[in-house]
C-alpha cells in the first residue's frame, strides 16, 4: 500500500506550484504535520487552506482528513529511532555484537552493489573540475562531511565545509562552476536540502550521498550516490557512507597524482612550520 511519501514522490511533478510547496513541507516536517490542522499547514507552507485540501485530492485522498490520518499512521510506523532504541535495549542478546558487525558488513555489501566504478569516476571528474567544492551535511551526517571536507582540503586545497551556523553567508558565494557535495540521510535535514536547492538554482553541480533514489536529495542532484544506513541499534549507521567517500578519495589520488602530491607536500611544510604534531621522539627527558 502506497504511503503518503510514496504518493508525493509519484505525483510531485504533476502538482501545481502551491501544492508542491505544501507537499514539500509535509515531506520534511512529517511529525509536526501529524499534529497540525489544515489551516496550520497552509500557514507554514505559505499557501491558502484551500490549496492544502486540493493537494489531498491530487494525491487521491477523498479529503484532507483521509490524508491527515495517513500522515499520522506513517509517523507512528516511522519512529525508527525510538522503536529501534526500545528494541535494542529491552533485552541484550548474547550475539548482539556479532549481529552489529554483520549488519555493518551487509550495509557495505549492499552499497557496493548500488555504486559502480563509473559513478565514482564521474563524481571525481566533477570534483576535480570544480572551481570550489562546498560540503554540506550536519547532525549525524557530520561524521561523513567533516572527514570528507578535511581530506579534500588536504588533497585539493579548494574545499570548504559549510558550517551549520553560517549557511546563509557561505551559500551566497556558491558559483556556477562550483560543486556542492551534500550528505542527506533520514530524517533529511531541511537546511542541507535548502542549500542543495539553492546551489542548483545558482547553476552549481550538486552531488548527493543519500540512502534512496526516493530521497528528496536525489530529486535535486546532478549525480547521486547511494549508501545503506541500517543499524541494529537506535541510530543509523554511516559506515557504508564513509566507505563511499573513501572510494572517492582513492579515485582522486589515482587521477590527480601530481596535483595531490604537490598539495600534500605544501601542507606538510605548514605542519612543520606550525609544529602541528606531537614530536614525542625528539623531546628530551
Amino acid at each position: 500500500m502506497a504511503t503518503i511519501k510514496d504518493r508525493i514522490q509519484e505525483q510531485f511533478e504533476t502538482l501545481s506550484s502551491g501544492q508542491k510547496r505544501v507537499a514539500h513541507y509535509i515531506q520534511n516536517h512529517m511529525q509536526e504535520v501529524a499534529l497540525q490542522s489544515a489551516h496550520k499547514i497552509a500557514m507554514k507552507s505559505g499557501v491558502s487552506e484551500a490549496t492544502v485540501h486540493r493537494l489531498a485530492q491530487a494525491l487521491s485522498y477523498s479529503s484532507f482528513s483521509g490524508m491527515h490520518q495517513d500522515i499520522q499512521q506513517f509517523v507512528l510506523r516511522d519512529q525508527r529511532a525510538v522503536n529501534n532504541f526500545v528494541q535494542s535495549t529491552s533485552q541484550q542478546e548474547e550475539t548482539w555484537l556479532e549481529k552489529h558487525f554483520t549488519q555493518e558488513i551487509e550495509n557495505i555489501r549492499e552499497t557496493m552493489l548500488q555504486v559502480d566504478k563509473a559513478q565514482i569516476h564521474q563524481v571525481v571528474k566533477s570534483l576535480l573540475q570544480a572551481d570550489r567544492i562546498w560540503v554540506a551535511g550536519w547532525r549525524m551526517g557530520l561524521s561523513v562531511t567533516s572527514f570528507f571536507s578535511f581530506v579534500l582540503k588536504y588533497m585539493l586545497g579548494n574545499c570548504e565545509l559549510i558550517p551549520q551556523g553560517g549557511v546563509a553567508e557561505y551559500a551566497s558565494y556558491i558559483q556556477k562552476n562550483d560543486v556542492v557535495f551534500a550528505c542527506g540521510f533520514p530524517r533529511y535535514c531541511t537546511r542541507t536540502l535548502k542549500v542543495s536547492k539553492l546551489a542548483k538554482e545558482q547553476g552549481a553541480t550538486v552531488i548527493v550521498l543519500t540512502d534512496s533514489i526516493l530521497s528528496p536529495f536525489a530529486k535535486l542532484a546532478d549525480l547521486t550516490l547511494l549508501a545503506q544506513c541500517k543499524s541494529t541499534g537506535f541510530l543509523d549507521s554511516y559506515t557504508a557512507s564513509l566507505s563511499v567517500v573513501n572510494a572517492i578519495i582513492n579515485e582522486i589520488s589515482y587521477l590527480e597524482k601530481d596535483r595531490v602530491k604537490h598539495n600534500i607536500e605544501k601542507m606538510e611544510l605548514m605542519f612543520q612550520e606550525f609544529q602541528d604534531s606531537f614530536e614525542w621522539m625528539s623531546r628530551t627527558k
